[in-house]
């Protein structure tokens, strides 16, 4: 289970392949020392992570670092005249589309649990503000004790406890707390 933290971090970078995806159409000589800097920056991050498919990102970067050395990996088929930068090219964007599905398919499910946390959540302020429960919008560099005494009455109200405890059945205390305080500071 990811933190909401470390899910968006591994969002952020998926989020960057359109920009690099322009480089190739674009025919930037930058594009594939961009593509394996991603790479590196993808496999770092799914370590960090503990998830074993950073085996997955260092293996197709692998793949990329032998076409350097002018090896043609399995499943490149280059129409044309055969050159290092073309085979470079068709290597660069097959990890990034073998790359994206893998990374999404894993992350799908902790997507699916951030976003029912959510609408939990959503819905739990919507009636702790009726219920005035909520008077005072967190602010300033130290608000978390002003989102915990939210939370700890939230949890002790009966018509709240149960969907407190969904939330972090969901995303944990700490991630909770997020939510709440991302749930209450977009509606100001």
């Amino acid at each position: 289970m990811l933190r909401i933290i470390n899910l968006e971090e591994i969002q952020n970078l998926l989020l960057r392949v359109p920009a690099i995806v322009e480089q190739n159409e674009q025919r930037n000589p930058n594009f594939v020392p961009t593509v394996k800097k991603w790479l590196i920056e993808l496999e770092t991050v799914l370590k960090n992570n503990r998830l074993p498919a950073a085996a997955n990102v260092a293996a197709l970067r692998g793949n990329l670092i032998s076409t350097e050395m002018g090896n043609i990996p399995a499943g490149i088929n280059i129409k044309g005249r055969l050159t290092k930068r073309k085979v470079q090219q068709a290597t660069a964007s097959q990890s990034i589309s073998q790359i994206v599905e893998i990374i999404s398919s894993i992350v799908q499910k902790d997507v699916e649990r951030v976003a029912e946390a959510q609408r939990i959540t959503r819905q739990l302020v919507s009636i702790a503000k009726i219920k005035g429960l909520i008077t005072e919008v967190p602010h300033g560099k130290n608000f978390t004790p002003i989102l915990k005494s939210i939370w700890t009455k939230m949890s002790n109200d009966q018509a709240l406890a149960q969907g407190v405890v969904s939330v972090e059945g969901l995303v944990g205390p700490n991630d909770a707390l997020l939510l709440l305080d991302r749930t209450i500071t977009a509606d100001k």
